[in-house]
């Protein structure tokens, strides 16, 4: 097959499918975060076929259920294997929702879900990149091959045959395509965490070959509380108490996207947030440097791009004591690694604290809709309302003509993801 005449299209464009991996797990944080999914899914119904697929040890009916009592259709809208809508033939979507059992031990769809390059022609490309529980596992073991898997299983179930593998690991949430041959992606992540064995410049031919790129855009490191958890503790409050990252994936898209072929919006952190805390220091530190390497990119055809900036979520934190289900998934990764992290600092004896991955990066464009994170409370500081208004201008004036649906993403972030970790669209 020639790759050359394939590409992947920008999150920007018509997309036909969404795959969202249902959430396992009970009590608030598993309630709260299945209940952020019900609200992607129904901003999402009637713009695009949604899939949910039920992974290891939850069953259709657990999701069914859910769904069905906030007020969803969950009939199963394929007849004799044929979907009843797609994207030539109509200009709105039935809204549906299809139910899946593809094993997955993975977390986030986004990063081993389906990779589906097209053509002019209508021709379809599946993309199968190697997988390691973000570098926790080595890619080789059995369970990891079996998230591998699952996103190629997907793209089957929607007619794509045809395949492109690479022993190389990435990870959706870290890929942001422009439609146009350009990837930008966090160099830390794809080269010194996931592919170490091999050099920046094997790197960047194997994913200009796989994804058939003319240009490869590095931005340096991910935000801090998106990065691997066991680097330690980030910052310590007024009671001693140490506060952790939340996440190990460390991707671009907690702060970096394409919005069009051309343009980018990237988080900011300004100086007076930066004065407040070390962890808002060290994440403009990181945003600035992704910035001055961006201003003076390049698209292939010498265009330079155009930079929205949108601003950075205020911080929330999350405690819960040794006996949290949420505290003891955390201390298994310590528990690897001899009791403590890979700075020596050891398990914390009191309450855990973890700086909440919130992002209002982590969107999910789908047609003429925009999925948007928002965070304020009641009771919580005005500020956080005025930062969750001011990021859906952003988004509105980024896409004035699509729908902007701000979610309340909390508990979905405090599994490490959000909107558009949980969510992959594809076109077929």
């Amino acid at each position: 097959m020639d790759i050359s005449k394939f590409r992947y299209p920008g999150e920007f464009e018509p997309q036909s499918d969404v795959f969202i991996n249902w959430l396992p797990g009970e009590g608030v944080y598993g309630d709260g975060a299945r209940q952020v999914l019900t609200d992607v899914i129904k901003a999402l119904l009637g713009h695009v076929n949604v899939h949910v697929n039920c992974p290891c040890g939850i069953t259709i009916e657990e999701a069914k259920a859910t769904l069905s009592a906030a007020g969803l259709d969950v009939t199963d809208p394929v007849v004799d294997g044929v979907r009843n809508v797609s994207v030539e033939n109509q200009d709105k979507f039935s809204p549906y929702i299809r139910f899946h059992s593809f094993d997955d031990w993975s977390v986030s769809i986004r990063d081993n879900g389906p990779n589906i390059m097209v053509d002019d022609q209508g021709h379809f490309l599946g993309v199968n990149p190697n997988w390691s529980n973000y570098s926790n596992n080595d890619k080789h073991e059995d369970a990891q091959q079996v998230s591998r898997r699952a996103g190629v299983h997907m793209a089957v179930e929607l007619g794509v045959y045809d395949f492109i593998s690479s022993d190389m690991v990435s990870e959706g949430g870290n890929r942001e395509f422009n439609g146009k041959g350009v990837l930008i992606a966090v160099q830390d992540t794809e080269c010194r965490k996931r592919n170490p064995e091999y050099t920046v410049e094997e790197i960047e031919a194997e994913y200009k070959r796989i994804w058939n790129l003319e240009k490869i855009i590095w931005i340096p490191q991910p935000l801090w509380e998106d990065d691997q958890v066991l680097n330690g503790p980030m910052d310590t409050l007024e009671d001693g108490t140490l506060v952790w990252p939340s996440s190990f994936a460390a991707h671009a898209d907690e702060y970096c996207r394409f919005v069009s072929e051309d343009t980018i919006i990237l988080a900011e952190v300004t100086d007076e947030e930066a004065a407040e805390n070390p962890i808002n220091a060290e994440n403009k530190r990181r945003i600035d440097a992704a910035y001055e390497i961006l201003k003076n990119e390049t698209l292939p055809d010498g265009r330079p791009l155009n930079i929205i900036r949108i601003p950075s979520p205020a911080h929330k934190y999350v405690r819960a004591d040794q006996n949290d289900p949420m505290v003891q998934g955390w201390k298994q990764f310590f528990d690897e690694n001899g009791g403590k992290a890979w700075d020596g600092t050891p398990w914390p004896e009191g309450d855990w604290c973890q700086l909440v991955a919130c992002s209002y990066g982590n969107f999910l464009v789908c047609n003429d809709v925009v999925v948007g994170q928002r965070y304020w409370h009641e009771g919580d500081d005005p500020v956080v309302k005025e930062k969750d208004e001011q990021a859906k201008a952003v988004l509105q004036k980024c896409f004035p003509d699509r729908e902007v649906i701000m979610v309340d993403s909390y508990y979905l972030n405090l599994y490490g993801g959000g909107v558009h970790c949980w969510t992959k669209n594809v076109l077929v």
